[in-house]
């Protein structure tokens, strides 16, 4: 049995746990639930185009790992429903702020207009009570996710949390479609809120679930996004024959097949599941952002089971963009070095903590470049609201091929360069998406003028 310890409203990082003294996998194969996606928002509208749904956020009691808790939850669900709508579709929220607390929605990774993004440097937090349409037109295909964006580690810690699925028409169809929220539970030392907790007390939970499994006819083909919804937690996945198609901002130009995927918190990819005649699991290594792989064997998060017997399923043409890498032009707009240590108060971007910042200005219709500069004593995912970025170089090196993202790991010492395309005109965040550190300052502003 696992004994839950919710901490206070300023608990930090994942609430807490007391691990168990056995392997969790072991200890729930018998009762391994079946993983299925969570179950998808209303449409209110039968109109062709519009998705008009009704989200709120309340007090709701869910289970971890087999114990009742008493957290938050959108739509009495967690996940949250998931969102769908397709590329060009319009996409309207009646929300309703129904905790005791003030609260937002954030749609992360999507290029929505700047007062629908949900963050306070731009608009008021809706009050307990209060209500707020959010409406926004679906540009980007791809897997991205919603959350507050208001005493975000808190609130998202307590399952506030809920996928998005656009859709592009012409992609293949695959004979199912698995959306997986990772989530992770943790002991956690109130004395040292903001540090990432050591990778071997972790529990992860997928869709709620801990150690699951997923049924799988033999020859049967699953697109499978992944969303890492956890406040601190990395992943480093790992299975047999593991095929990604798609990252941050949609498809990849082509399927690649990495020996593992890191997913960090904020980070989402795409992946298909081509099954054979071998049940498999899925994993993680251990892995901790003050230095990467960690010590500890894998930790098995979920099994996969074949129903019956069949030819092997044959992998589906997946590509996104084709264009080749931009070539890095050399210089520079925009620096951002990221600052800060384990034992540090406050986290810092350029040497300010958020809201006392210096605002960055880029020029409409014009690319920048922005350079990130690590010289803090952990990893950092860098995130940035209402635009996407290529990645030009990580210390030096291009990438093989075309990569566009939102959000990317930057490592200890690495010098990350970056091409935004500023097409979305507004005031944007930019900030790391290690909650505990968004909250103690490592936020600024870009803005798009």
């Amino acid at each position: 049995m696992f004994y839950l310890l919710l901490l206070p409203s300023a608990c930090q990082g994942p609430a807490a746990i007391h691990p168990p003294s056995t392997d969790p996998v072991e200890e729930l194969a018998e009762l391994a639930p079946l993983l299925e996606s969570p179950a998808e928002a209303e449409d209110l509208d039968p109109a062709e185009g519009i998705v008009h749904l009704a989200l709120e956020a309340a007090r709701a009691t869910y289970t971890v790992g087999g114990l009742q808790i008493e957290g938050y939850a959108y739509n009495g669900q967690n996940p949250g429903p998931t969102i769908r709508a397709q590329v060009g579709d319009t996409v309207v929220v009646d929300f309703q702020n129904l905790i005791d607390t003030p609260t937002t929605v954030h749609w992360h990774g999507l290029k929505v207009p700047n007062d629908m993004d949900g963050v306070e440097w731009v608009s008021e937090p809706l009050l307990p009570g209060a209500t707020f349409t959010y409406a926004f037109t679906a540009t980007q295909a791809g897997t991205f996710w919603y959350h507050p964006h208001l005493d975000v580690e808190h609130q998202v810690d307590l399952g506030l949390y809920g996928a998005i699925v656009i859709e592009e028409p012409a992609d293949p169809v695959p004979d199912r479609e698995l959306v997986i929220v990772w989530d992770v539970w943790a002991e956690a030392d109130p004395a040292d809120e903001h540090t990432a907790p050591d990778p071997g007390t972790l529990l992860w939970t997928a869709n709620g679930l801990t150690a699951p499994r997923v049924e799988l006819a033999a020859g049967e083909v699953v697109r499978v996004r992944m969303i890492n919804a956890s406040n601190a937690g990395y992943l480093d996945l790992s299975w047999p024959g593991l095929r990604q198609i798609g990252s941050d901002q949609g498809l990849l130009p082509a399927p690649i097949a990495p020996a593992s995927a890191l997913l960090a918190p904020g980070d989402r990819a795409d992946f298909e599941w081509a099954a054979s005649n071998e049940d498999f699991e899925v994993a993680t290594a251990m892995y901790t952002p003050s230095g990467g792989s960690a010590l500890g064997d894998p930790l098995t998060l979920l099994s996969v089971e074949m129903t019956d017997s069949a030819a092997p399923g044959s992998a589906l043409p997946w590509s996104g963009p084709t264009d080749p890498p931009s070539a890095d032009p050399t210089w520079t707009d925009i620096v951002y070095v990221l600052q800060g240590g384990a034992a540090a108060e406050d986290w810092l971007i350029n040497g300010e903590s958020y809201p006392e910042v210096t605002v960055e200005t880029a020029t409409l219709g014009e690319a920048s470049v922005i350079e990130v500069r690590n010289l803090s004593a952990t990893e950092h995912p860098f995130h940035l609201h209402g635009q996407s970025f290529e990645v030009l170089s990580v210390d030096g090196v291009p990438p093989a091929m075309r990569t566009v993202e939102d959000t990317v790991n930057v490592k200890i010492r690495q010098r990350v360069r970056l091409r935004v395309l500023a097409d979305n005109p507004g005031d944007w965040m930019v900030h790391c998406h290690l909650l505990g550190h968004e909250a103690s300052g490592m936020m600024t502003v870009l803005r798009i003028e």
